[in-house]
């Protein structure tokens, strides 16, 4: 009895399995599966440029469909049969939303569309020049640095969506410190558009999608810089820090540093100098010897400020008379003189009438009526005095 059960059992197994292929493979029913990550081709976009616009968005599309078809059929599908495009002729400025539609093969049909329609922002495109930035990918020993002798080309035109272009920061170029030599040869690199995070950019249209660079590894050697500083600054300045840099970073191949022990400049001149400011040093460079990239902006940093002036009118009662003789008296004609002080803020702003010292000197001199020159005491960070008058009338009497 319980072999019967179990054969039983079986029969029903094998009797399923059969009708089940028979269902499969004789009748093939019709059924439903998705395909997912279709991708969505956005077509006419040449029309657009041709017209000035630009699509802002930098996002591939993709969608999931649901084809219907026998199942022998359906189960032949994959999302490289599927064509979905969206069709941007004609589109202006603004957002704007697309049809998608959806091409299958002719043995299905498209039971079910998860996405009818695009979202495309649309702009004025426009367009720059930037220049090519060299990235060295990889660290080299620290006596030696990657070098760019050539690079064609040295900038290319970023056209775009004006928001695309506009967060575009720079245009990269990236070699492998690896493949360097001692020797310069060159390199056909891609260029790439990143943004200030370092991101890609995408959609955007560059002139050269390529760039040759002329590159190498030179080695480095610090040197002694002589740097000649001539003139001075206008009176109504003052130097109150300069800095002139003693050495210099260079580098060339081996052979070609060993000859070389000092690194001279062009004289550097600060008569002109009216603010705080850094003026660039023009190095003289031997044959096959460069800078160093952190001596590329070698300079002489010079802070200056504005000298203080101040005026003071003293009464001639202040003015000291020296080497009056004896049985003679002053009286000084001339009531006043104008004093203007100038020199470093800080002294010169705490003087006081007290502190101008003027004086004449009369010795030898008999009764009479004389025009004598002003002396004045220069006190410490006072850089100019003018008197005015710098001379006085006086009359001396003899004593009665």
């Amino acid at each position: 009895m319980l072999q019967n059960k179990n054969f039983m059992k079986l029969l029903s197994v094998v009797l399923a399995i059969v009708l089940w292929v028979y269902v499969v493979a004789v009748e093939n029913p019709p059924t439903k599966v998705k395909i997912p990550n279709v991708p969505i081709k956005l077509v006419n976009v040449e029309s657009l440029n041709q017209r000035g616009l630009a699509i802002s968005s930098d996002e591939d599309y993709f969608m999931d469909i649901v084809v219907e078809g026998t199942r022998s059929n359906v189960l032949k599908i994959s999302s490289n049969d599927i064509i979905a495009t969206a069709d941007v002729f004609g589109y202006g400025v603004g957002e704007n939303y697309i049809p998608v539609t959806v091409t299958v093969p002719d043995s299905v049909s498209v039971a079910d569309q998860k996405t009818t329609r695009l979202t495309i922002n649309i702009e004025e495109m426009v367009s720059v020049y930037k220049p090519v930035n060299v990235i060295f990918n990889g660290a080299v020993d620290a006596k030696n640095e990657a070098t760019v002798f050539s690079m064609t080309p040295e900038e290319v035109e970023v056209k775009g969506a004006k928001s695309k272009v506009a967060s575009v920061k720079s245009v990269n170029a990236t070699i492998n410190t690896a493949e360097l030599t001692s020797k310069p040869k060159i390199f056909t690199t891609e260029l790439s558009t990143v943004n200030a995070k370092g991101e890609s950019v995408k959609n955007i249209k560059l002139s050269s999608e390529t760039a040759d660079i002329e590159a190498a590894v030179y080695q480095i050697k610090e040197v002694p810089l002589e740097v000649e500083v001539k003139g001075e600054v206008d009176k109504a300045y003052q130097v109150t820090e300069m800095n002139v840099p003693e050495k210099v970073r260079i580098k060339g191949l081996k052979e070609d540093l060993e000859n070389v022990n000092k690194i001279t400049a062009e004289p550097i001149d600060i008569s002109k100098v009216t603010a705080t400011t850094e003026l660039p040093i023009s190095v003289k460079l031997p044959s096959g010897i460069m800078l160093a990239q952190n001596s590329k902006n070698v300079a002489v940093s010079i802070a200056i400020k504005g000298i203080s002036v101040k005026e003071f009118e003293i009464p001639s009662s202040s003015i000291t008379a020296n080497g009056l003789g004896d049985k003679l008296s002053l009286v000084i004609n001339t009531q006043s003189v104008m004093v203007k002080v100038s020199g470093k803020e800080a002294e010169v702003g705490q003087l006081t009438v007290e502190d101008i010292g003027l004086s004449i000197d009369l010795t030898g001199m008999e009764a009479g009526i004389y025009t004598v020159p002003l002396k004045i005491q220069k006190e410490d960070g006072v850089s100019e005095i003018i008197v005015t008058p710098s001379e006085i009338h006086i009359t001396i009497n003899e004593a009665v």
